[in-house]
């Protein structure tokens, strides 16, 4: 008797926030807009091309901003700008401009094209001391790369102009530009058109996110935080609203249903994140399954679970499905910079693999996000997706299918107990217990208790009845989106806009409500980037790794950063002072003098992390109990690094695990954790620059 073919799912996820600020009207960040142009149709062609069974997983927020892109509804600041003849532009503008439309990955999108290096170089890293030099041919051809560099493989193949543009690579007159944003233009139109015909056709399943992307067990109940995280340090106000949780799921449903068409479909919740709440709550809306990640089924099951990762599960009657961690991560954080046949091999040798130890009912399910991780591949993933995609389909021991087929054709096991976490780390972490977000979390409990009296329970009395926009926008603010940015675990230079976001949905709730808001929420939650004292390095070097202090030359030409720059709240908490670093060609090389007040901050398990981030944050950790150094990009460990603790702490990491770029920008801040709580951060507020010269550096001395 022949062995049934292993099933293999894959769910990309497409998720943006309602990037709209409800008191001014106007789209304050471009992000749904650029991505429709680059992925959410590109991912539908390739999959097209390869006639492969997909799952897209669209959350509601994203399906409303594409409507109104669609419809030329949108007023979006940044698109104004791009579209502005370069000669209108104000100086304010044109600082803008300059600080923001080199937001596109450096390696696939900068390097490679010489005119948009040479505006990079020509800005330098204050664009308001460089902008009175830039000419409007200058802004121009900036406008227009910008716009280029997020365009996709299939629609560069489908338009001429594109390539045509490319090849020119400068002096693009504004005809050229008004031509590049008609055809953008109408490929960001099409998109949700696209969705609903390939989803009623059966070439796609579509799945969704409750409607602005919560984290619904905590919806359901903020304590639910600490059932991974024990010692976790929460609001100073409780939040415990399930009925919000379930208006989130239905209004995810009325809008799908408007937007691409009735039908009942299954659910990646909110960052895999789920409870036994949550999923019974979900199970009662009609869902047809819901999707986590594999941490979470392990701390359900217990030890030794990795096989029995490969099926259905069930709770409260819901199937269930767990993502493959490895072969996920390895899509989203490691094949970009691989041959695109090599990542597929090693896919194909993974799955084969599970294929054959596992049982006859064995199922994989690979689920990720779908649109941020093409910008690092060659032409946008196209090679590796496409010959994945046929390597699946081909395979006699292999059937590709939607997550829904998969579920149609098993025989769920029923789990007895589901434990509460998120895909990160199986806990809730990244959006509650930094003391950013505990604020975001009671200004949020606030605006909800000061705003509402039962509207919510009778909008669920009347399903019938769909919310109005000031229920709406408390929807909104408690997306995830927000939480994610506060906090220490993710930067970008778009923090401050996240923030006034935020605070502007609450702002919303109450002037819908015609109620003042309280002037607290014009004060912003994330502190402002301070402005740190720091000297780079006057030369390569190469200094001993031996913990001792040593030579007074061995650390002489290394470059100083100031840790000890108080915010306006004074800590509690010894500081460090200085940072020291510095690199030859093979090694980055950090400093701290303090190696005994580190100890003691971190305790028996604690640990202490470097974090040095751009467009992606890396983590030097050091655990002082094992004394390892570890690396992570993200969430994602790359390698060890080299530890000498004694007298002081000294660190050596290779530059090839880092992937630095000679010119790099990076900002750094220095953090340490007790017990899974924060025990001090260096500086105390905001974060401090760090160039990375690469062999170009000269021995000079550079003040920032």
């Amino acid at each position: 008797m022949s062995k049934n073919k292993l099933k293999v799912s894959i769910l990309w996820h497409m998720h943006q926030p309602d990037y709209r600020d409800p008191l001014s009207g106007r789209t304050l960040l471009p992000w749904t807009w650029l991505h429709a142009l680059k992925d959410y149709g590109e991912m539908l062609e390739t999959a097209v091309a390869c006639a492969a069974p997909v799952t897209i997983n669209l959350v509601p927020t994203l399906l409303e901003q594409l409507d109104r892109y669609r419809h030329n509804q949108d007023a979006d600041s940044w698109l104004e700008l791009a579209q502005r003849p370069a000669e209108e532009l104000e100086r304010n503008e044109r600082i803008f401009v300059l600080e923001h439309f080199f937001s596109v990955n450096e390696q696939r999108h900068l390097l490679p094209y010489m005119r948009f290096r040479q505006l990079r170089q020509k800005r330098g890293p204050q664009p308001a001391t460089t902008v009175d030099s830039f000419s409007a041919q200058e802004l121009r051809d900036l406008q227009v790369f910008f716009i280029l560099s997020w365009t996709g493989y299939h629609l560069r193949q489908r338009e001429p102009l594109l390539n045509l543009l490319l090849k020119r690579g400068e002096n693009f007159s504004e005809a050229d530009k008004l031509q590049l944003f008609a055809l953008c233009h109408a490929e960001v139109a099409r998109i949700l058109p696209r969705h609903a015909e390939l989803e009623a056709s059966g070439q796609i399943e579509i799945s969704l996110t409750p409607y602005a992307h919560p984290i619904l067990p905590l919806l359901c109940d903020l304590q639910r935080a600490r059932e991974p995280s024990p010692e976790l340090s929460l609001p100073l106000s409780d939040f415990k609203q399930p009925n919000d949780a379930r208006l989130q799921v239905r209004e995810a449903q009325r809008v799908a249903e408007l937007l691409l068409g009735a039908r009942s479909r299954g659910y990646w919740p909110a960052e895999g994140a789920v409870s036994e709440e949550a999923i019974r709550l979900l199970a009662a809306e009609g869902a047809n399954w819901a999707a986590s990640d594999e941490g979470i089924l392990q701390r359900s099951l217990g030890a030794g679970t990795h096989d029995r990762l490969y099926r259905v599960y069930s709770y409260a009657g819901l199937p269930l499905v767990f993502r493959d961690r490895e072969i996920s991560d390895r899509i989203g954080f490691l094949y970009a910079d691989w041959n695109a046949a090599d990542a597929v091999n090693d896919i194909m040798a993974r799955l084969l693999g599970i294929a054959a130890r596992c049982p006859d009912d064995a199922a994989v399910a690979i689920i990720l996000d779908g649109e941020n991780c093409w910008e690092r591949y060659p032409d946008n993933g196209y090679p590796f997706l496409s010959q994945l995609y046929q390597c699946l389909v081909a395979h006699p021991d292999l059937e590709l299918c939607t997550i829904g087929q998969t579920v149609a054709t098993s025989q769920p096991q029923p789990l007895e107990h589901l434990a509460a976490g998120s895909w990160i780390r199986s806990d809730f972490t990244t959006w509650i217990g930094h003391p950013e977000e505990n604020r975001a979390w009671e200004l949020l409990t606030s605006a909800r208790r000061d705003c509402f009296d039962r509207q919510i329970d009778r909008l669920l009395e009347n399903p019938g009845t769909p919310p109005d926009e000031q229920v709406r926008e408390l929807l909104r603010a408690e997306g995830s989106d927000w939480f994610w940015w506060f906090g220490d675990e993710h930067q970008t230079t778009q923090a401050a806009i996240f923030d006034q976001l935020f605070r502007s949905h609450l702002e919303g709730i109450y002037h819908l409500g015609q109620r003042t808001a309280p002037d607290i929420l014009r004060h912003a939650i994330k502190p402002r980037h301070r402005q740190i004292m720091a000297r780079e390095p006057q030369e390569l070097f190469t200094p001993h790794i031996n913990g001792k202090r040593g030579d007074y030359f061995d650390w002489l030409a290394a470059g100083e950063i100031d840790l000890s720059a108080v915010g306006a709240m004074q800590t509690a908490v010894q500081g460090l002072q200085k940072l020291y670093y510095g690199y030859d060609e093979k090694n980055l090389y950090v400093r701290i003098d303090e190696v005994e007040l580190l100890r003691s901050l971190c305790g028996d398990d604690g640990q202490f992390q470097i974090c040095l981030y751009a467009q992606q944050i890396l983590f030097l950790t050091w655990r002082p109990a094992k004394n390892i150094l570890e690396v992570y990009l993200q969430n994602k460990r790359l390698g060890r690094g080299q530890v000498v603790a004694d007298e002081i702490l000294e660190m050596a990491v290779t530059l090839k695990l880092l992937k630095l770029q000679p010119g790099a920008e990076l900002r750094v801040f220095c953090r340490c954790e007790k017990n899974q709580r924060p025990n001090g951060r260096w500086p105390a507020e905001g974060d401090a620059p760090l160039f990375y010269r690469g062999a170009a550096l000269v021995a000079e001395n550079w003040l920032i």
